[in-house]
């Protein structure tokens, strides 16, 4: 009996202390009555009212036109112990990797062409096509074009959504753009973004010699290759091919070829199976050849003066001119003396414009090699970077290697 007085003392001391404690602090219980009223959580509200919604529509229409591409490539043989020490009785054999792949492609004809990157198809020896609804083809190779990295595939399949190509022309940075394609594997997978920048074929270091390259914030990622971008009318506006990284994934800029320059492209594959540059008029009875002397080259500039400068090489051109990033083996501009780094400053006594534009009383490299035929004596004024003298060579143009534009 004493033991439960002793608890009941201790259960009301208790009691009384906390009861003083809310008192103290917090008050009588009539101030927690508005709790109910205007702190109490509420039904949540939808940020977006029921209605149209322009990124979702477009989303939906492009997502009908975008296919994923599974590649298969030619296999390859590994011997990782080819060079060890036989220090075991029995033999480590080769081993054989079949490289396989994933990325996108954009159908744009109802019969089944589908554009897509050159690098994606270029080593694949199987190209396995599948729509939006599941259903999947064996692809053909029809043609694909290195320099601009876009190629064209079909399979046989009629009636299918395609397409609609925009005017890339008028494109505006600022511009609202959305990304449909494989990414990492994920199947029509959307993204929205805007037009960060239209660049041209040296800000990107001429990796992709196309003017008017589209830069996205949309993201991009592997498996995106070949795939759409798109305004939000659900118009093709460019083929996404590439990214900016410094660790392989996305970080808000990548790059799209133009979709008046893929529309081009496309339709010279279908008709050709490669694309045919320059387009020039029919000589009587025979197509005109066009004239190449192999190389690959940027715009030189006082930018890239600096550079040259930097390095301590001698006597650096100030005037403008097109400096030379690569020379084709045997070809007419190798055979001529031309290396790397060098800077053509006139072509047949012309000054040549560093913008890669026509300017008043200067030329470009392009245009005026486009003018010549095989065989015609072209002269350039070169400085030599290996030397740093400047000199006159002479290059005769040839017809570019049969096997160039495959």
């Amino acid at each position: 009996m004493k033991k439960f007085i002793s608890y009941l003392a201790v259960f009301c001391l208790g009691f009384i202390v906390c009861a003083w404690v809310i008192l103290t602090f917090y008050g009588p219980p009539n101030r927690f009555a508005g709790i109910s009223e205007s702190h109490a959580p509420r039904p949540s509200v939808g940020f977006v009212k029921p209605g149209p919604n322009v990124v979702r529509d477009a989303a939906k229409k492009v997502s009908q036109y975008v296919v994923n591409i599974d590649t298969v490539g030619r296999p390859i043989t590994l011997n990782p112990f080819a060079d060890f020490p036989d220090f075991f009785p029995f033999k480590f054999g080769p081993e054989e990797i079949i490289p396989r792949g994933q990325a996108s492609g954009v159908v744009f004809t109802p019969d089944g062409y589908i554009l897509t990157n050159n690098h994606v198809v270029e080593d694949a020896q199987k190209l396995i096509v599948t729509l939006e609804n599941g259903k999947q083809y064996n692809a053909k190779l029809v043609g694909r074009d290195p320099r601009t990295d876009l190629a064209v595939i079909k399979i046989d399949a009629k009636g299918l959504k395609y397409a609609t190509f925009g005017d890339s022309s008028s494109l505006q940075v600022g511009d609202w753009v959305i990304a449909v394609g494989s990414a990492l594997g994920f199947k029509g997978t959307v993204t929205v973004g805007v037009v960060s920048a239209i660049r041209r074929a040296e800000d990107i270091g001429n990796k992709l010699p196309v003017e008017g390259i589209i830069q996205t914030d949309a993201a991009i990622n592997r498996g995106n290759s070949g795939g759409a971008l798109a305004d939000l009318n659900g118009n093709l506006v460019g083929i996404n091919t590439a990214i900016a990284t410094p660790s392989g994934g996305n970080v808000g800029i990548g790059f799209a070829i133009p979709s008046n320059v893929a529309k081009k492209v496309a339709e010279q594959l279908v008709k050709h199976g490669r694309v045919e540059r320059p387009y020039v008029a029919p000589q009587p009875g025979q197509q005109r050849p066009r004239a190449w002397i192999g190389i690959a080259y940027s715009g030189y500039t006082a930018e890239e003066r600096a550079i040259l400068e930097g390095y301590g090489l001698r006597n650096v051109p100030k005037e403008e001119g097109v400096i030379v990033r690569e020379v084709v083996a045997n070809s007419p501009a190798a055979k001529a003396g031309i290396e790397p780094e060098d800077v053509i400053l006139k072509i047949n006594g012309k000054p040549i414009s560093g913008s890669l534009k026509p300017e008043p009383r200067k030329v470009t490299l392009a245009a005026e090699i486009r003018k010549a035929k095989p065989g015609d004596r072209i002269t350039l004024e070169v400085w030599h970077a290996r030397t740093g003298k400047r000199g006159t060579v002479v290059v005769r143009p040839v017809e570019p290697p049969a096997d160039l534009f495959r």
